[in-house]
């Protein structure tokens, strides 16, 4: 049954260790550099991922083509095509509406106007704008198949904990970035050096909120690779061991959420580390407990650690937090002095309008900006402003609802949803994927009130941790049926 399905062994034929290393340093660089470009959005940048990640494509109908089956098991290529029909199934769809559009163009005094118009075939799904759509596919498919070569070629758990190293080692030096930027005061990314509109900003993220999504995931990766170490064990002592370094790297990129100034990303951080304390607190009592040992000191001492770190990270970001917290209070009571709902939950119900208008396929992939100036009821205080422009639903979730209907979304849940399916009963297994997951679950829900997804780094770091997550509890039972199959 598919459910039961594992990748076959490796094997020197099948996965080269070449080109092992050729997927891992494309993903890396991707990674690492979309993160540095200011997470991605920006012209160029934007370029440089549908350039480079089609290269990713490239690895990735490589590796397909050339798997075989090995030891009685499924090859890589049936098994990369349980998970992935429903990003077929999705791309048909988007590329349909393509060749489906429902608005018309037309220029009037040098400038390039459009308007609403019966798609030619009514029953098929349609695009406002098929050049953004086919674009915004692109880079979709680019982001999903770099990461998804971690799954047809990577054939080793310590590998996928050294490209989880990388990554963390990475974030760790964009915060240390963002947080001497911070207490210089700087204007805007680069210590003032590259403008921007946007004044919430953090480290080369151009929007807080994106920076706090990405650090999430990481942390993630970080608290699971805490707990490995730390359960594997065979250190002298502390002091000689990864665990140290590891906790002091966690706290150095937690402490930016709070200092980056994005209030949601902050209490989903508490939430988090909320869970890794418990965690700790649990696994050091079982363990004392089986060796009949007094559990008191230890937990103790995880405690008074953990409480260090939290007044540590109120501390240097007390400021940040006092004019948030002041600005929470004002915004709070605006509402309740207004007699309707505030601007944010406007635009989420006029987003929900615009989604029901087109239910099945919505109006086309990354149409929201032009589609929602129609269904928009907002106006900006001064008339002659006319609306506020919003490229944004701020909710990914709502947003795909308008964009890809009910139909496209469910496919992207179910792409989200095929890689667990198989693992269902390890994944859990070990802390590594367990916290990749936990951060992964933690963004989707912050997708609910935010847009963390129009973030090509932050969507970057998501399937790479959804994908290591999976995968990583695929490979320990493959691993030791191998080593009893020779």
């Amino acid at each position: 049954m598919l459910s039961g399905m594992i990748p076959p062994p490796s094997s020197p034929r099948r996965t080269p260790r070449s080109l092992e290393k050729i997927a891992l340093w494309h993903l890396l660089i991707l990674i690492v550099g979309l993160s540095w470009a200011f997470g991605g959005q920006i012209g160029w940048a934007r370029q440089a991922l549908l350039v480079w990640g089609t290269v990713g494509m490239g690895i990735f109908v490589y590796a397909f083509l050339r798997s075989a089956p090995s030891h009685g098991l499924p090859s890589a290529r049936r098994y990369a095509c349980f998970h992935l029909w429903p990003l077929a199934l999705f791309d048909l769809a988007v590329g349909l509406s393509c060749l489906n559009p429902s608005f018309q163009n037309f220029s009037s005094h040098g400038e390039l106007y459009f308007k609403l118009s019966t798609p030619p075939y009514a029953w098929l799904p349609s695009s406002a704008r098929p050049d953004l759509s086919l674009r915004e596919l692109w880079q979709f498919n680019a982001i999903i198949l770099s990461c998804y070569n971690l799954v047809l070629i990577v054939r080793s758990r310590r590998t996928l904990r050294k490209l989880l190293l990388i990554l963390a080692a990475n974030s760790v030096l964009l915060a240390i970035f963002g947080t001497f930027q911070k207490f210089a005061n700087s204007t805007s990314p680069w210590f003032g050096l590259v403008e921007t509109k946007q004044n919430f900003f953090f480290s080369t993220f151009v929007y807080h909120n994106h920076w706090g999504a990405f650090t999430l995931l990481i942390t993630g990766a970080c608290l699971g690779l805490l707990f490995h170490f730390w359960k594997r064990g065979g250190y002298r002592d502390l002091w000689h061991s990864p665990v140290l370094a590891g906790g002091i790297a966690t706290l150095l990129l937690t402490v930016t959420i709070p200092l980056s100034a994005s209030r949601s990303s902050t209490f989903l951080l508490g939430i988090l580390l909320f869970i890794a304390v418990v965690h700790g607190i649990v696994w050091l009592i079982q363990q004392r407990q089986a060796r009949h040992e007094s559990a008191t000191p230890p937990v103790l001492a995880l405690v008074i650690a953990g409480v260090l770190a939290v007044t540590a990270i109120i501390y240097l970001s007390q400021d940040v937090i006092a004019r948030r917290t002041q600005l929470t209070t004002d915004q709070l009571n605006h509402i309740r002095t207004e007699d309707t709902l505030n601007s944010r939950l406007t635009l989420y119900r006029d987003t929900w309008r615009t989604a029901t208008v087109k239910p099945w396929f919505g109006w086309g992939l990354e149409t929201y900006g032009d589609v929602f100036r129609i269904y928009n009821s907002q106006r900006a205080v001064e008339s002659w402003f006319g609306q506020p422009y919003y490229r944004e639903a701020h909710s990914d979730w709502l947003q795909s609802f308008a964009e890809s209907g009910v139909i496209g979304t469910s496919l992207l849940v179910l792409l989200g949803l095929m890689p667990l399916w198989p693992v269902r009963a390890r994944v859990l297994r070990s802390a590594l994927p367990r916290y990749l997951l936990l951060g992964c679950t933690l963004v989707l829900l912050y997708a609910w009130v935010e847009f963390p997804f129009a973030n090509p780094a932050v969507m970057l770091a998501f399937w790479c941790c959804l994908y290591t997550a999976t995968h990583y509890a695929t490979l320990d039972p493959e691993r030791r049926a191998h080593q009893k199959a020779s």
